[in-house]
């Protein structure tokens, strides 16, 4: 991690992280072995078929029988989520990581979160091979954004699978490296180790102050020099280093594509409406405010028709949240993409060939759900913003009525008379194109 660019408030991190040490920490095994009772909750359940909950199809690669099978197909492609529900849950996790085991018979895009008495957390992307165990071990700050959390549900999904297409799913030995427990659980076991958000509905405050923030908490932000539109990032975090998201298109229909359009990226219809959904939404939870930007930029990421165009949209979101966290979310980056791409809409009735209509993507977001108390500074480093432009987009913010322009390598203090879910208004212009965005964040 590189602590030195962010001065006093990476001190303020470390300092922070310190009192974790008192805290219970104990292994705490869901699943393993068959040996723990389960469920998915039928309410969240998209998988084809219902899990098995203790199957045998034989031993593999890192996953020995018996494990959790989930499986089936359906005539049109899309997403397969589920919430897994152990005996051991509810239970309060205390910072650590997430193991957990997971295979299946077709080259996939496997997600994890969690969720509790806060909400659902961030979805953590993983790219399968085909007929290979996965072995993951997932930061819990990663995935919701605190280092303490109750957690009563896991959920799992495979995400845009293919159609007609049968698949097999496997999940085993899932785990919690740092769980509040001070004995057996029922439906768990548990062992000692060595100590190392989403949020609901709340109410809107109706007043805000934006105002300049030199003097807030008497910290520094330096800013990153770094060209927008290039695809190369320092990597500020070691922990927050992920891989690319593997690309959708096939070298052949990148070829076939790249000789019908200029555009760098090509979105389903589906994907295109989604991304569409999010830019015009008035009204939104913390967590789907949170969650669109990233989501918007992985639908761009896996859809290039080359690679190395942007920066990587999953690593810049997790680097934003890193330096959420290092201020105890009193700080945060905004999040900003502006680029072009391309839709691809059936143009006949059996959908048997596609048209391509360009659009653009210009879009804010922010990498957490909450701040910790009443006020927070707003950053715009463009480090935070993926682009393939040589300009930057001109932001201003506005809450409550009251709007102040955040210029690039600026910063402003949004400060809240309440607790609860409040409002931001960002508009964004680049070039001829104006959007103006609803994000929502919780006071805690």
């Amino acid at each position: 991690m590189n602590y030195g660019m962010f001065k006093r408030v990476a001190l303020m991190g470390a300092l922070a992280s310190l009192s974790g040490y008192a805290q219970v920490c104990n292994t705490l095994t869901l699943y393993k072995d068959g040996s723990y009772a389960g469920r998915m909750e039928e309410s969240t359940r998209s998988f084809p078929e219902a899990p098995e909950w203790s199957t045998n199809w034989g031993d593999f690669d890192n996953m020995q029988n018996p494990y959790i099978r989930l499986s089936g197909m359906r005539n049109y492609r899309g997403d397969w989520t589920g919430s897994l529900v152990f005996d051991a849950l509810p239970v309060k996790v205390n910072g650590g990581t997430l193991k957990i085991k997971a295979r299946s018979s077709q080259k996939g895009n496997f997600g994890v979160w969690l969720s509790g008495n806060s909400g659902a957390g961030h979805i953590s992307f993983h790219e399968l091979e085909a007929n290979k165990t996965a072995v993951l071990t997932i930061p819990v700050q990663e995935l919701m954004g605190s280092e303490s959390f109750e957690v009563d549900k896991v959920g799992i999904g495979l995400f845009d699978v293919p159609a007609n297409q049968y698949t097999n799913f496997f999940v085993d030995d899932i785990e919690f490296s740092c769980a509040e427990t001070a004995g057996s659980s029922a439906g768990g076991s548990v062992n000692g180790s060595g100590g190392n958000t989403e949020v609901g509905n709340g109410t809107s405050g109706n007043s805000a102050v934006l105002e300049n923030s030199d003097a807030l908490f008497q910290t520094e932000y330096s800013f990153v020099d770094v060209n927008p539109a290039s695809a190369i990032r320092k990597g500020l975090f070691d922990s927050a280093y992920v891989r690319s998201t593997s690309a959708h298109y096939e070298a052949a229909e990148r070829t076939s594509l790249q000789q019908k359009t200029s555009v760098n990226f090509v979105l389903s219809e589906n994907e295109h409406n989604q991304i569409v959904n999010f830019r015009e939404a008035k009204k939104l939870t913390p967590k789907a405010s949170r969650d669109g930007w990233y989501k918007s930029l992985f639908y761009i990421d896996r859809n290039r028709l080359k690679d190395g165009v942007i920066a990587n949209p999953k690593q810049v979101f997790n680097e934003a949240n890193e330096m959420a966290a290092l201020s105890n979310y009193t700080l945060m980056p905004l999040l900003l993409a502006d680029l072009d791409y391309a839709v691809s809409y059936c143009a006949d009735t059996a959908c048997a060939t596609h048209a391509l209509e360009d659009s653009s993507l210009l879009l804010a977001g922010l990498p957490s759900s909450y701040i910790t108390g009443s006020k927070f500074r707003l950053v715009y480093d463009p480090y935070f913003t993926v682009t393939t432009r040589k300009t930057l987009p001109h932001v201003e913010i506005c809450v409550a009525g009251k709007c102040q322009s955040l210029d690039p390598k600026s910063e402003i203090m949004v400060e809240f008379d309440s607790a609860g879910v409040h409002e931001l208004q960002v508009k964004i212009t680049s070039g001829n194109l104006n959007v103006q965005q609803h994000l929502f964040v919780e006071v805690k």
